[in-house]
């Protein structure tokens, strides 16, 4: 009978034993995970939706060529905006849409030689005495945004932003309206499909003035009109988390 005693007060030591073993090793575990650092990268709320509106312009046009003041544009984008460090900066970077409109007394024409050869596309004002309600040259863009931001979080929080933008042209068309009626003409050639720039936010709250500059010409080089290129600047609202 003392025998069977002896092996039931046994069983029981070695488990705890094993019990112990195991908690001094995982304890052991976990100090060494804690010794090696680990840095987040968090992707925080603020400015998710950037929503543009501007005044759309070109730089350097022709001579002849008049703007009117005021040409406007719309912007929108969706972020992800990724905290660095814990601080208040971030890189956001996102896809969007760029709608630019810009109003002018001129046209695109194309030069066509009398072998049906074309030549190439300039931008040319309408002759004196041409009567017109409206004249427009439109374009679309798909845009890839990166952004450095630093946001000073609070009850109005300071935002500044330095950024590059890439897009692909979708669209273009020139709509005029005249004593003939309206008219639209699409898809024109030697345009720079792809476009690249800098861009600029800065501003305190929901609101920033935002500026955009395209480091590429609209005209494609050595095909025409190609000295000009586009420029914006307006208001951002970033009401949205």
């Amino acid at each position: 009978m003392a025998k069977v005693t002896g092996q039931f007060l046994i069983a029981p030591v070695l488990g705890a034993l094993g019990v112990l073993l195991f908690a001094f090793s995982a304890k052991g575990q976990e100090a060494d995970a804690g010794s090696k650092r680990i840095v987040k990268i968090i992707d925080r709320a603020e400015d998710k939706i950037v929503l543009e509106f501007t005044n759309y312009m070109w730089i350097n046009v022709p001579e002849g060529v008049e703007l009117r003041p005021f040409s406007p544009g719309f912007k929108a984008y969706l972020f992800s905006d990724y905290q660095l460090f814990k601080s208040d900066f971030s890189l956001a970077w996102g896809l969007g849409v760029s709608v630019d409109n810009v109003h002018s007394n001129a046209v695109f024409v194309q030069e066509v030689a009398e072998d049906g050869t074309v030549g190439d596309q300039n931008l040319t004002p309408f002759p004196e005495g041409y009567e017109y309600d409206k004249n427009k040259f439109v374009t679309t863009f798909i845009e890839l945004p990166l952004e450095f931001r630093y946001i000073h979080t609070g009850r109005r929080p300071f935002k500044a932003a330095a950024g590059f933008r890439v897009g692909y042209m979708v669209s273009n068309h020139q709509k005029i309206i005249d004593t003939e009626g309206k008219r639209k003409f699409y898809d024109f050639d030697d345009l720079n499909r792809w476009r690249y720039g800098v861009s600029a936010r800065v501003g305190v709250g929901p609101v920033q003035v935002t500026a955009f500059y395209s480091l590429v010409p609209l005209v494609e080089s050595g095909r025409g009109t190609d000295e000009f290129t586009a420029f914006s600047i307006g208001l951002a609202l970033t009401v949205i988390k």
